[in-house]
């Protein structure tokens, strides 16, 4: 799961503004070296939209920042397509793509999908109706632009619960990605996939070994998640406090 792709002097430009989202987006040239990484593997690379066989390595991008169009460039450089989940009320946006990217991105054979409407912060403290207006009208709008209604959706945050499941399957959802590090496919009422989550300061080698599924650097990361997750259950908004000072000290 990555976000954006910029240089530091781009990072406000590109994407969410601030520290907290500058600590997911690469350098252009970490990102390359992520790529001939994860080429090495040996691994298939395609999309995963729910239909047909998955392929071994899916390669995801969260919020639909302006730096899209460069990552599927090198993405494309080794015949591969990525996933890009669209914030739909961020398109047009500063830091964001228009619309005419985002069909685009799908024209190259991308697969595109929804990442929310809004990007609430804890989307699963929202009521079931604030969700359901969360997925389907982002779902609507990119419709409106891809000439056809978008089949997967990623969680922002990764905050799941049942009512976040629930809605996006009631919005018409096929499939649903969130950020937990882990392989098991969750099935209530949709299919649910994890991710393993790409800093700035990840390594090209862990992100092969993500690819790879290593058991070492897999459960690595499922233990750092599980205890973040705990945090922002007990206290969001310490947890939020205690990110921006994390943050702002890197």
């Amino acid at each position: 799961m990555y976000h954006d792709v910029a240089g530091p002097h781009e990072r406000e430009s590109v994407g969410f503004p601030g520290p907290l989202a500058a600590r997911y987006k690469l350098e252009p040239s970490r990102f390359e070296e992520h790529l001939d990484a994860i080429a090495a593997t040996g691994l298939a690379v395609g999309t995963l939209d729910g239909g047909g066989l998955p392929p071994a390595v899916a390669i995801t991008f969260d919020d639909g920042g302006a730096s899209a169009p460069l990552a599927a460039e090198l993405l494309e450089r080794r015949g591969w397509r990525g996933q890009y989940f669209i914030t739909s009320a961020r398109i047009g946006t500063p830091g964001f793509m228009s619309a005419a990217q985002v069909a685009d991105l799908q024209r190259r054979g991308h697969l595109i999908g929804s990442h929310s409407r809004t990007h609430p912060t804890y989307i699963g403290r929202l009521s079931r109706a604030e969700l359901d207006a969360e997925w389907s009208r982002s779902r609507a709008e990119l419709s409106e632009i891809l000439g056809e209604p978008p089949r997967t959706a990623s969680v922002p945050g990764g905050y799941l619960s049942r009512a976040v499941i629930a809605a996006a399957a009631a919005a018409g959802y096929e499939l649903l990605f969130t950020s937990e590090p882990t392989a098991r496919v969750l099935e209530c009422p949709l299919p649910v996939r994890g991710r393993y989550t790409i800093w700035a300061s990840t390594p090209a080698h862990v992100a092969a070994a993500y690819a790879r599924g290593s058991r070492l650097a897999c459960g690595r990361l499922w233990l750092e998640w599980n205890a973040k997750k705990l945090a922002k259950r007990a206290s969001p908004a310490a947890y939020q406090a205690l990110r921006r000072v994390r943050a702002a000290g890197s």
